[in-house]
């Protein structure tokens, strides 16, 4: 397997980690637990949905992409959002934890390793050429 294979696979498996984070917030809903977050007005900051959009599939998206470019400088572009990612993935599960909800125990753990994996491939693939 080619190295943009491996690396393209690990955004997607990034994507999809954070996609199964967002599930395991929200299915305790399904059985009767009230989701409400205390001390809010029912307004939804808009910021805080761009933020998330970016981070969960815009910077991902863009890693991909990247990675259909022989240039170096693409090339770089993918590790710098690889180790942005990784840092983020760490820096959450630290947040995040400990939780009441038992699967951001597998989630988030599995993130750190993935990030991790991500960034050690791409920073590896620009020191290829």
């Amino acid at each position: 397997m080619t190295k943009c294979i491996k690396i393209s696979i690990l955004w997607l498996l990034t994507i999809c980690g954070f996609a199964c984070h967002s599930i395991c917030d929200v299915l305790p809903m399904f059985w009767g637990k009230n989701m409400a977050i205390v001390a809010t007005n029912g307004n939804v900051d808009q910021n805080m949905i761009v933020f998330m959009m970016t981070l969960s599939f815009f910077i991902p998206a863009i890693g991909v992409l990247s990675l259909m470019s022989k240039i170096k400088f693409f090339k770089a572009v993918n590790a710098v959002l690889a180790v942005l990612i990784a840092l983020f993935n760490i820096a959450h599960a630290f947040m995040e934890l400990p939780s009441d909800n038992a699967g951001q125990y597998v989630i988030l753990p599995m993130m750190i390793v993935v990030g991790i994996v991500l960034a050690w491939n791409s920073v590896k693939y620009v020191k290829e050429d």
